[in-house]
């Protein structure tokens, strides 16, 4: 199951996974066009079931990056005030994904604050690791733990 593939869910209950995946939506995107742009609310990110996604960043774009692992989690500005995407994405292939609404994570959070923890410790996980990937990005010569 893509939830499972997912690090953002790991070890959540089952319950939980059926209140999230009862909210989710399967997307498909042809190759080029966009998935969501920066400075767009973010209502929703994004859980890659196929193919690759560009990601890019800053006034003109210049730090790009491809995210093509199945289950990594793109858009996760939706999970953190403002809830604006800061970065963009389009397919750089066909992709297809599962398109999670905020609205059933704080649901989550809510009623069952057990789980809500867990994915709460897996968000600040990945953005750990993508804070040590933009240091390495800027900074190659950089050696930097990894998050596991």
């Amino acid at each position: 199951m893509w939830m499972t593939e997912a690090g953002l869910f790991k070890g959540i209950s089952q319950r939980a996974v059926k209140k999230i995946g009862g909210e989710c939506i399967d997307e498909s995107y042809e190759q080029g066009s966009a998935i969501f742009k920066a400075g767009e609310e973010a209502n929703f990110f994004y859980i890659l079931a196929e193919g690759t996604v560009e990601v890019s960043a800053g006034a003109r774009q210049s730090i790009q990056f491809t995210v093509s692992r199945p289950g990594a989690v793109v858009g996760l500005s939706a999970l953190v005030e403002p809830y604006r995407y800061n970065t963009s994405a389009s397919a750089r292939t066909f992709v297809r994904a599962v398109k999670v609404p905020r609205e059933a994570i704080e649901q989550v959070l809510k009623k069952y604050p057990e789980d809500g923890l867990l994915i709460l410790r897996h968000l600040i996980s990945l953005m750990a690791q993508r804070l040590v990937d933009a240091y390495e990005y800027v900074t190659p010569e950089a050696v930097l733990l990894r998050v596991p």
